[in-house]
């Protein structure tokens, strides 16, 4: 059973010295923290995760959609607080496209007046 963050704020007096008792509530709600990791063993920067809910375990396509993030540096990454109870499923989707710049331009780009509507139009229509 986990129990509950507590924050609170104080100023001391001068020689002053404070007894703090703090009770801290149950918390029945849980968390998630995972590392993804590619098929070599190396950690994943910048995964997308994905959470999911699924209401109903006999639709498993039926998925709610709740949140996502991306994982850091170190290919972790966090959800929480999730209910008690409730089934959750997680996504991971994983970018290693090699990305390659390609530049096209037309044969004429030098003449910009080639295609001008205008004209072109008045040279279909005869």
């Amino acid at each position: 059973m986990g129990y509950k963050l507590v924050n609170f704020d104080f100023v001391p007096d001068e020689n002053e010295q404070i007894d703090a008792i703090v009770k801290v509530p149950k918390e029945p709600r849980s968390a998630i923290h995972g590392v993804v990791k590619d098929c070599s063993n190396k950690v994943v920067k910048d995964a997308v995760v994905k959470l999911f809910k699924m209401p109903d375990p006999k639709k498993p396509c039926c998925l709610e959609p709740l949140t996502h993030t991306f994982t850091d540096d170190c290919g972790q990454f966090i959800f929480g607080p999730l209910c008690p109870h409730v089934k959750y499923v997680v996504k991971v989707w994983i970018n290693h496209v090699k990305i390659r710049e390609l530049i096209i331009s037309p044969d004429n780009c030098n003449d910009p007046c080639k295609y001008d509507h205008d004209d072109y139009i008045e040279e279909n229509e005869l």
